[in-house]
């Protein structure tokens, strides 16, 4: 075959290196492993590819980065994995650093209060990689994070307390609520590894008013009667989240955002809160 010319071996007219470049929107169908035993086989990813590029070098060949992700498909994706992604990266594209995001939807079959009516709910879940050289130290250092996002509910504090005066006032008025959202990225360091489906039950746990796919009657009002024991502001949610998240200590570092989808305020109301390590993860994650 004729050999094409090639512009990218050409050096470029302004010579400052690039800290990241590649492709990123790119859907994909792969493989996870469940906590309960066997693959998730027909998922979806959104995925982003970048590496780093020398200020000598005038760019990258796009495709290889989907050549190089392609060769990892047929396998389920594991932390393992995305490090072996990330430093066959490097090697192919001959660059310092390299990163990689999958966003994905995690189905979880969630089951009806009292009823037992199950149907699966999909979480908003993300796993993302960075594999970073030290030249100095000839060291490569590897960081993961995984991400989900949970919906809630929540039972106004403050309005609740307005009902009661009211009753006691012999009138009556009706608490509201708000749909509700807590934003949890977390940081793991080998050998520890965290399923998602053991975040998303722990999550769950400090903020237990949920959603259901299908509920009766009677599941309708055990989801009240929940919501009257556990009446929350935005502060009451982020802070038992924290509390749980703190608990593990697997867990390196965490970061988690709260929304609450204002009902009767034009508004929505947010907390941000972080584990405050050093170099850790804070709020510009959520920028």
């Amino acid at each position: 075959m004729t050999k094409l010319p090639d512009i990218q071996e050409t050096e470029p007219k302004i010579k400052l290196p690039i800290k990241q470049v590649g492709v990123e929107n790119v859907m994909v169908p792969f493989m996870l492993e469940s906590k309960k035993g066997g693959i998730y086989n027909s998922l979806m990813a959104n995925v982003s590819l970048r590496t780093s590029l020398e200020e000598n070098i005038k760019g990258i060949s796009m495709s290889r980065l989907l050549l190089t992700l392609k060769q990892f498909l047929a396998i389920p994706i594991k932390h393992k994995i995305i490090r072996e992604i990330l430093l066959d990266l490097q090697e192919n594209i001959e660059s310092n650093n390299s990163f990689m995001r999958f966003d994905f939807m995690l189905p979880i079959d969630k089951h009806s209060p009292l009823t037992d009516n199950s149907f699966p709910i999909y979480y908003k879940c993300r796993f993302e990689g960075q594999l970073v050289s030290d030249h100095e130290n000839q060291e490569r250092t590897f960081r993961f994070f995984q991400g989900v996002t949970i919906q809630y509910a929540s039972y106004c504090p403050c309005s609740a307390e307005l009902c009661n005066d009211l009753k006691n006032k012999n009138s009556s008025g009706y608490p509201h609520a708000q749909r509700s959202y807590a934003n949890i990225l977390i940081e793991t360091v080998e050998p520890n590894y965290i399923w998602l489906e053991d975040i998303i039950k722990d999550i769950e746990s400090a903020v237990p008013t949920l959603p259901y796919p299908i509920i009766k009657r009677i599941d309708e009002q055990e989801i009240a009667r929940i919501a009257g024991e556990n009446p929350m502001f935005v502060e009451d949610a982020i802070r038992a989240i924290s509390e749980k998240l703190n608990e593990r200590e697997d867990i390196h570092d965490w970061l988690v955002k709260c929304t609450h989808e204002e009902s009767i305020h034009t508004s929505e109301a947010i907390a941000i809160n972080y584990k405050g390590i050093k170099n850790g993860l804070d709020y510009k994650y959520f920028l």
